[in-house]
């Protein structure tokens, strides 16, 4: 996706857009590629920290729901690894790691992308 020529990183909340709208969710955990995560690092680190969040991906219809910024350079970590208050930070969709593991099909001991961030400014025309 690019704007005026420029690279534009969107990040999807298909699952969540109620939460992130609300404002209660501020990070999430992605099963990325580490060439993708290591764009998001590079334009942290290059001081793009506000992205574009959607409710789905463009090619399938979806449409920008809100403005993220970064408030921390994306990192690596373990589910496991993953603080309990970060469930409610997640969405609050479910009350424990085992189930938050099970909700997004992945192993305890799986390594994630870890975004933390808030919400900047969101769409008028969400309805």
């Amino acid at each position: 996706y690019t704007q005026y020529g420029i690279p534009m990183a969107i990040i999807t909340f298909s699952m969540t857009c109620d939460a992130l709208l609300g404002g209660r969710k501020t990070v999430t955990r992605r099963d990325w590629k580490p060439s993708h995560m290591a764009n998001w690092q590079r334009w942290y680190d290059d001081g793009k920290h506000i992205h574009d969040a959607y409710d789905q991906i463009p090619i399938a219809g979806g449409s920008k729901i809100a403005e993220i910024q970064l408030v921390e350079r994306p990192y690596w970590e373990p589910l496991n690894n993953m603080p309990e208050d970060d469930l409610d930070a997640e969405g609050g969709m479910v009350d424990s790691l085992e189930d938050f593991c099970e909700l997004i099909g992945l192993p305890p001991s799986h390594e994630v992308a870890v975004i933390r961030f808030e919400v900047v400014e969101t769409e008028a025309t969400v309805g």
